[in-house]
């Protein structure tokens, strides 16, 4: 009986080498070799089910400067009702614990590729429906000034506070930026990506518990981005 990668899987793979057709493939695979065999891994073939592959493993050398096939493939997986959990430069995301970030205790990081591994459901297997978006990839340009009012907006929407549509914004990926390099430790990093999840108000609140502010703990205000040293990336009545 010989093994397979599930067609699912296939398709992010074909996805990712027509977008990114110059790629290093170095560190591309996807069946198991003999430590992933002598272990339980996604790598391995599931003889049970005719010999399925339940992982990927894609390199992130895209050779693209105006692109960043990492955070394109890490954003798009944790997103997809397929998948289970994806691993990437030292972080896990599963949807054991709803994708929130967490720090990946393996012996391999990842730090070279993309880990994917879809959910043990066959009937997800099969699921050939596009992975990454066909519109531009978004990129943040940390030069960039924002009205402050419209991101505090997004941490409230984020939070359950107020009601309103999520959007993504330069200055809310200023801030992960931010809390990236002077507040959060290594393993509990925020993608920086401009959009106001889950994650991004829970470390919001950790640096306010932390460091102060105005006591708006879900809402970024002068007191606290001055401390975090990007006050002037910021515009508007609220940001005075």
């Amino acid at each position: 009986m010989s093994f397979f990668l599930v067609p699912a899987l296939v398709t992010l793979r074909d996805e990712v080498n027509t977008r990114f057709s110059h790629r290093d493939k170095a560190s591309d695979g996807w069946i198991g070799d003999p430590s992933h065999q002598a272990r339980k891994s996604s790598h391995n073939p599931d003889w049970a089910n005719g010999g399925a592959v339940r992982a990927i493993d894609v390199d992130v050398d895209d050779k693209d400067p105006t692109a960043d096939l990492r955070l394109m493939v890490v954003e798009a997986a944790r997103h997809d009702k397929r998948v289970w959990y994806v691993i990437s430069n030292g972080v896990i995301y599963s949807r054991t614990y709803g994708f929130v970030p967490r720090k990946y205790k393996g012996s391999n990081g990842h730090f070279k590729h993309v880990h994917v591994s879809v959910v043990e459901n066959p009937a997800k297997w099969t699921d050939t429906t596009r992975w990454l978006s066909s519109e531009p990839v978004w990129k943040w340009n940390p030069d960039a000034v924002s009205d402050l009012a419209l991101v505090q907006k997004q941490f409230q929407i984020a939070a359950g506070a107020r009601k309103g549509a999520r959007k993504r914004y330069h200055g809310v990926a200023t801030i992960q930026n931010a809390l990236n390099v002077s507040f959060l430790p290594k393993g509990q990093k925020l993608v920086v990506d401009g959009w106001a999840g889950r994650a991004t108000v829970n470390a919001w609140r950790a640096f306010e518990a932390k460091k102060g502010g105005t006591g708006r703990e879900i809402t970024p205000d002068p007191v606290s981005l001055k401390h975090l040293r990007i006050l002037d990336r910021f515009r508007g009545q609220e940001a005075q």
